[in-house]
């Protein structure tokens, strides 16, 4: 394809033509080279405007990746960068113009349009004044035909009008066959309806059979000239000239006549199968086209949930088939406009989906993004914790998010994942340090509370009772105020605790209600020290409060049943008793349960043991 300033000399060269509409094609088609150009810079230009926002962005990724990969390895490869569509020709007219090609060549449209509009106005106006030149002329050849009687008159006002004619320039070619047909009449008419002298007459005939052959000798010499532009223009002009010489001798009319349309004919066959291979070759770039229409339309339907891979493998596929376009002459004039903007629809249908699914990647990394930072503010303020159970469950909770949030982009996804795992194992190892403590403390405890069921196992009532009494409270009160152990071992040294306990209050002689509230007291100590011992009384107190109001609705029916009974017999007098005895018992059993949920209160409100943190598993990071 030709360089701008290619274009532009040529179009000063044909700017100094004096037909300059003759070079009207010409000049189409360097203005249509001209435009693609301008598109192609511009597309340039922006794909190096990309290329180079790229390559600073990636230097500045680069930077952070190898700040990133000293503190935690290397980070995976740069995601592709999104191509730029292509620019769209857009015609010289109403194109922005940067350079001073682009101005020069437009100053040289312009004035070439200038040119030739002045000239087809001169033309038109010239062609108007000589139809009605010509038509005057007609009007004043009737007039001669119709009322000339000296003939030596009419004969030479007759050449007068017809030298008046052919000097007479052309005339609009609509109105040329209709009025040349008619001026041939009035000519026919004068020389049918004015007798002349007949040697005057042979001497004319004779005269218009040399001009027109000389005529044909012209026209079969237009055969050889070097453009079919020049050919059409040579056989328009000889066929005025034709038209414009009188009749011939009737000897050589015939072959005159058929000589002349004979060349004339063989001239349009060869400007006729000109334009037949022109409109071939355009026919078949037209369908070169239209095939590149219908594969970048075939990617553009393509261009739905596809990897990175997928979408570069899809891109070059599209840039090809612009490169393609380029390298393809024009198509025929109807469709080559069409034919081109279904082929730019087309690419950007594709690039307009690609851009919306980069966008779309944009935003989802950025709501990732937004949502780890709020993740990381939430890690930070915990990270410092000592509640130990709950803050790890909010951690793994925080962590669930995390994985939830999905990818944050490369850019960001290593430097936000750094702090929240920051965050995280600051608490953790903390947790970790505290535990080991922990483990350590509850270890000796244990061992205490092993050699506090060995005591109680081998303790022998000296058979005074209120001191075994005092002795057995006392280990209740070393097992209670004994440290924590851990959750694993309690249930077993309670349960161990628990049955030598009892088999030594078993072995004193109480009555039921004393072993009661003893088994009652043991046990509210026992639940007390356990690890969940705040969680267990709360269970224990619901328990019997639920008792409590089962007892209750208990002796609400029993005493509505009384009053459905008649109890006047003897029978009926002793079961009257017997409920009032049943609903007594249940009234001292809803006593004795309130003094118990009273006492379950009382410990819930009472100052817990300095609580230790219960160890959870560890976290998975």
């Amino acid at each position: 394809m030709a360089s701008k300033s290619e274009l532009i000399a040529r179009m000063e060269e044909l700017l100094q033509h004096p037909d300059v509409e003759q070079s009207a094609e010409v000049v189409e088609s360097l203005k249509e080279s001209f435009e693609e150009l301008v598109a192609s810079e511009k597309a340039e230009a922006e794909a190096r405007a990309a290329e180079e926002a790229q390559e600073a962005e990636a230097a500045a990724e680069v930077s952070e990746a190898k700040e990133q990969e000293e503190r935690i390895g290397p980070p995976p490869a740069l995601e592709p960068k999104l191509p730029q569509a292509p620019a769209r020709p857009q015609p010289i007219e109403s194109a922005r113009l940067n350079g001073e090609e682009d101005k020069r060549f437009k100053q040289l449209l312009d004035a070439f349009n200038t040119k030739v509009n002045d000239l087809r106005r001169q033309r038109l106006k010239e062609e108007n004044d000589n139809l009605a030149a010509k038509q005057a002329v007609m009007q004043e050849l009737r007039d001669l035909i119709a009322n000339e009687e000296n003939i030596g008159n009419a004969f030479q006002r007759f050449n007068e009008l017809g030298e008046q004619w052919r000097k007479v320039g052309a005339i609009p070619q609509q109105h040329f066959r209709e009025l040349q047909q008619e001026y041939n009449q009035l000519r026919e008419d004068f020389f049918y309806h004015i007798r002349i002298y007949k040697d005057l007459r042979d001497h004319d005939l004779r005269k218009n059979t040399a001009l027109k052959q000389a005529l044909v000798a012209d026209m079969e010499a237009v055969q050889r000239v070097g453009t079919v532009r020049e050919a059409e223009q040579l056989v328009r002009e000889y066929q005025d000239k034709w038209h414009q010489i009188g009749p011939v001798t009737s000897e050589d009319r015939t072959a005159v006549n058929e000589a002349f349309w004979n060349a004339t004919r063989a001239v349009y066959d060869r400007i006729n199968d000109y334009y037949k291979a022109r409109r071939a070759e355009h026919e078949a770039n037209l369908a070169a086209k239209e095939g590149l229409v219908q594969k970048v339309k075939e990617l553009a339907n393509q261009a739905e949930n596809l990897s990175a891979n997928e979408w570069k493998a899809l891109t070059d596929q599209v840039l090809e088939l612009q490169n393609a376009w380029k390298n393809v002459g024009f198509a025929t004039k109807k469709d080559n406009e069409r034919v081109w903007r279904d082929f730019r629809d087309g690419c950007n249908s594709f690039f307009e989906k690609k851009n919306a699914h980069y966008a779309g990647i944009k935003a989802q990394f950025k709501a990732a993004r937004d949502k780890k930072e709020s993740l990381i503010g939430q890690a930070e303020a915990l990270k410092d914790s000592t509640a130990w159970r709950q803050t790890a469950d909010k951690l793994k909770a925080l962590q669930q998010q995390w994985k939830e949030a999905g990818n944050a982009g490369q850019r960001d996804e290593h430097r936000l994942w750094a702090r929240f795992r920051e965050a995280c194992d600051a608490f953790f190892k903390s947790r970790s340090a505290t535990f080991e403590q922990q483990d350590a403390e509850q270890a000796g405890h244990a061992k205490e509370k092993e050699e506090l069921i060995a005591e109680i196992e081998a303790f022998a009532l000296s058979g005074d009772r209120h001191a075994d009494m005092d002795r057995l409270k006392a280990f209740s009160v070393r097992w209670l105020n004994g440290g924590r152990v851990s959750p694993k071992q309690y249930d077993k040294l309670s349960a161990r605790y628990r049955a030598a306990l009892d088999k030594q209050y078993g072995q004193l002689k109480m009555n039921d209600e004393e072993r009661r509230k003893m088994a009652f007291q043991n046990r509210i100590q026992d639940i007390s020290s356990a690890p969940d011992g705040k969680e267990r009384i709360e269970r224990e107190g619901r328990f019997v409060k639920r008792k409590i109001e089962e007892l209750e609705a208990e002796v609400r029916q029993s005493e509505e049943n009384m009053g459905k009974f008649s109890f006047k017999s003897a029978a009926g007098e002793a079961m009257r008793k017997e409920m009032e005895r049943s609903i007594e018992r249940m009234r001292q059993e809803i006593q004795r349960l309130h003094a118990q949920h009273k006492q379950l209160r009382n410990e819930l409100r009472s100052p817990a043991p300095a609580e230790a943190g219960e160890k959870a598993e560890e976290h998975k990071h």
